[in-house]
Formats: structure tokens, sequence, C-alpha cells
């Protein structure tokens, strides 16, 4: 019965790790939690940019199998933007490219990120 409940869990949990990109580099953090409905996903995301905490509010989730998906807003004073990170699930870990745009559409950043399940 423990099998089965873990496969339902999928990559539920939560993550931490790092990002890196032509605009620095700092720590990454996700939580990942089976949503309402079947199939569905939320995700709670944050980062750190020059040592200060961002929050971010998720705009969607897409799990596939071993692929993720997840884009989220957030702002750095006026600035606003949205980051989206597609990767891969292996096992414990999480990795994958970026890319952030400003709220025209205008690319801001891009780079890798990666985390793992904290146990």
């Amino acid at each position: 019965m423990l099998l089965s409940s873990l496969a339902l869990a999928g990559p539920a949990g939560k993550y931490v790790g790092t990002w890196t990109g032509a605009g620095g580099q700092g720590d990454f953090r996700i939580a990942l939690a089976p949503g309402s409905a079947q199939g569905e996903w939320t995700a709670h995301v944050s980062f750190t940019l020059n040592g200060q905490e961002v929050k971010c509010k998720t705009a969607y989730i897409k799990i596939d199998g071993a692929k993720l998906e997840v884009a989220y807003d957030f702002n750095l004073g006026d600035f606003k933007a949205r980051s989206t990170i597609v990767g891969q699930i292996n096992g414990s870990d999480l990795s994958g490219d970026y890319t952030t745009k400003g709220e025209d559409g205008s690319s801001v950043d891009a780079g890798t990120w990666k985390a793992s399940l904290v146990k």
C-alpha cells in the first residue's frame, strides 16, 4: 500500500536549489502539491536576487510524466516580470532551463536551475 501512495504523490514536496543566469545567480525554492482536481498541481515558488528573497505568484503549472513547466510572476520594485521554468523530474531532483520576460514581453534573462527534494 505504501508504494501506491508514493506513486500517487508523484513529485509532491519542497525542493531547494539554485539558479544561474546572465543576471546573476541565487537560491531557488519550489513546493509542488496535488491540486483539488485529479491531475492538477499547485506550485509555490520563490528565489533570491542579490541576497533578497523574491516571492512569486504561479501563473500556471504543467506536469506530464517526468516533464515539468511552471510560469510565475514577480515584481522587483515597479518592474513586473514572468519567469518560465522547463525541466525534468528525476527522482528527488528537478533541473532545467528558465526564461524571464518583462511585462511587455521583452527578454530579461535566461539560464539554468536545479533543486533537490528536502527530506
